[in-house]
């Protein structure tokens, strides 16, 4: 692609194209590897299926073909919203061999924000299941690049998925030569008002993460993989099944997110490497549940609450590895490894990067000094300028810029380095609620709550939370002082459960006759959290 290709996109071109040493230039090529290499090797399981990795090869050809037929080229979108099945690791790898872009959308979001999501990307083949397929039917006439829509679990819509894998070791496909810093996935996230942004990642961008972690002897290469967490998202697939069929190791599918048949899986199948929240670990420690042998405890998604990590000691007698990441990387920043991180730390740069600490003119900060969190590629050794940063916000450039201004990434989060590297946060952003590894803003919240009545005014923050990190908070002011606040709440309730991502829905409300405000009558919401963690 070209500059202007890029910027058509409101995109930025890489500044270096530098392929990663000793290591595939693209994840297109992972599973042909993989079968070359160990062809009867266990591959990719779910509930239904085991393959190893020549039939799974043979089925992302026959998936490759399917989008053919269907018109998918290069850079068009292909869009999945199913749950943890074959069948999206099948249709993820199918995209990257033609490669088109690959859109990840969560099943839980609501109707707008999957409208929204579908219309920005420009997708143009969805695949979903019955579970949403009504949802989807009713968003269609607002969709009018979306050409096809395939129910993976109903054959007379799903667009001749079953027979296509049916026939898989027949099928051929075309194999275009792959652009490895081309955009490949646009990982939707939460901006600060509410609105999804599309941060854009290249297939360069994916494969390096586990590339880089297993060139410095880090993310346990040899280690089986699983996933508990939702695949739509994809910074999971990336350090479940990339990282898995790099190593040319299987990546399993874990049977429950409930912690008690989870550990109980993670033992039968010898999983080495899953991915936990903060919020799971607290589960855990509510059970007396032992580990399994040689398993070995990692936290990322949400900061791990100190409280959490001692008491994780304690009851299993090592300290949990943490973590640092963000959909802008893509995934982990900076990682704990095997050192125990001074408290509230969460870790320290990966080899191939480098974090610096930044004033609001982009200045750099002295070390233990608060600001900006940003990084880039290590300047030095083997693996010097082998990163690249996103490669932007889809069709948002002035975004674009400010992400990658003075040429490194802009995470928005703020904290401090000590003398030894230490990673720590201060906050993911002034209002941002970090809730259970999830992004809840407030605006987004404060937008549906306005919409009712019944609200004078509103306000949403975070209050503190042992097992969750935090929790959503609503403060209302009521239209009408003889309000029956219990019916308000209730009312209020059913709206956001309508409109909103479960997640996001307040866990607690507050009411109250008026809000701490400033001389410009802007609510002062660090008072009114005081106010709510006080009560």
């Amino acid at each position: 692609m070209t500059e202007e290709e890029y910027a058509a996109l409101g995109l930025q071109a890489p500044p270096v194209r530098i392929d990663p040493p000793g290591a595939p230039r693209d994840v297109a090529g992972l599973i042909e590897r993989a079968a070359a290499q160990c062809p009867d090797d266990e591959a990719l399981v779910d509930s239904q299926r085991a393959y190893d990795f020549r039939t799974l090869g043979q089925a992302v050809t026959a998936a490759a073909a399917l989008f053919d037929a269907a018109g998918i080229r290069a850079g068009d979108r292909v869009a999945a919203s199913l749950g943890n099945e074959n069948a999206l690791v099948i249709a993820f790898f199918a995209a990257m061999r033609l490669g088109a872009v690959w859109v990840g959308i969560n099943r839980i979001l609501p109707a707008d924000d999957k409208r929204y999501i579908l219309a920005h990307s420009g997708t143009t083949l969805l695949l979903a299941d019955s579970s949403i397929a009504a949802q989807v039917d009713a968003l269609r006439p607002d969709l009018p690049e979306l050409a096809h829509v395939w129910i993976l679990d109903a054959e007379d819509r799903d667009g001749g998925w079953h027979s296509a894998l049916a026939d898989a070791a027949r099928a051929t496909a075309p194999q275009p030569e792959i652009d490895p810093f081309a955009p490949a996935a646009i990982m939707y996230t939460s901006g600060t008002t509410g609105v999804p942004k599309g941060v854009v990642h290249s297939q360069h961008n994916m494969i390096i993460v586990p590339a880089a972690g297993f060139a410095h002897g880090l993310m346990s290469p040899e280690a089986r993989r699983g996933s508990a967490l939702p695949l739509t998202i994809t910074n999971v697939m990336i350090l479940g099944p990339v990282s898995a069929f790099l190593a040319c190791q299987p990546f399993l599918f874990a049977p429950s997110i409930k912690i008690e048949p989870l550990i109980a899986w993670i033992g039968e199948q010898r999983i080495g490497q899953i991915a936990f929240v903060p919020t799971m670990i607290y589960d855990l420690l509510q059970t007396d549940l032992d580990l399994p042998d040689g398993f070995r405890m990692s936290s990322g998604g949400a900061p791990l609450p100190q409280a959490i990590r001692e008491s994780f000691f304690r009851r299993h007698g090592y300290d949990v590895s943490t973590s640092y990441g963000l959909t802008e990387a893509p995934t982990v920043v900076a990682q704990s490894f095997d050192a125990v991180a001074p408290e509230g730390a969460s870790g320290r740069a990966l080899p191939h990067f480098e974090i610096t600490i930044r004033d609001a003119e982009g200045e750099l900060l002295p070390t233990g000094t608060v600001g900006e969190v940003c990084f880039g590629p290590v300047r030095t050794g083997p693996w010097a300028n082998v990163y690249t940063p996103p490669l932007g916000y889809w069709r948002e450039p002035e975004k674009t810029a400010a992400l990658l201004r003075g040429g490194v990434v802009h995470s928005g989060d703020h904290g401090s380095l000590d003398s030894d590297g230490w990673l720590s946060i201060a906050d993911r952003s002034s209002e941002l609620i970090l809730r259970g590894g999830s992004n809840v803003y407030p605006a987004e919240v404060e937008r549906i709550l306005h919409t009712h009545d019944g609200v004078a005014d509103c306000a949403v923050v975070g209050k503190p939370d042992l097992r969750m990190g935090m929790l959503t908070v609503a403060c209302i002011v009521a239209a009408r002082p003889d309000t029956d606040m219990a019916a308000l709440e209730a009312e209020l309730v059913a709206l956001c459960r309508d409109k909103l991502t479960r997640y996001k829905v307040p866990d607690q409300w507050r009411f109250l006759d008026q809000f701490p405000r400033n001389a410009m009558g802007k609510v002062v919401k660090p008072k009114l959290r005081e106010i709510v963690v006080a009560d």
